[in-house]
């Protein structure tokens, strides 16, 4: 990962969160094409997903990056590419310790004021 470190990234999550976090996570990156099928498959999306988090039980997970589709995210909003790959790790991390902003309004403004904050701390 060219971004902060997962270590670092688990080091200024709330402690809530990173105790429901699996041991081990594995960073894929991913081609452009694969992170389109699995968007469709598993969100029912038609374009390409930056990132994509997997839990596999308590012991592992995956966050699924797609390069392509961070580098064009990062330049329409003026970000640098590690920025926003750090934003996507932190992300998929944030899913995989069970809390899923797509479930309310409520639930996204609580992901976006966590992850505002830990942003700021890295």
């Amino acid at each position: 990962m060219n971004a902060v470190s997962m270590r670092k990234i688990r080091s200024v999550l709330p402690a809530a969160l990173g105790r429901k976090l699996p041991r081990q996570i594995e960073i894929v990156p991913i081609r452009e094409p694969e992170a389109r099928r699995l968007n469709r498959r598993y969100r029912a999306r038609r374009r390409a997903a930056n990132v994509l988090s997997f839990r596999y039980g308590s012991d592992y997970g995956e966050i699924l990056v797609c390069p392509q589709v961070i580098r064009r995210d990062a330049a329409s909003t003026g970000n640098t590419y590690s920025y926003q790959l750090t934003w996507m790790v932190l992300h998929g991390m944030i899913h995989l310790a069970g809390m899923h902003h797509e479930r309310s309004a409520a639930m996204a403004r609580r992901v976006t004021a966590i992850e505002d904050v830990i942003l700021r701390r890295l």
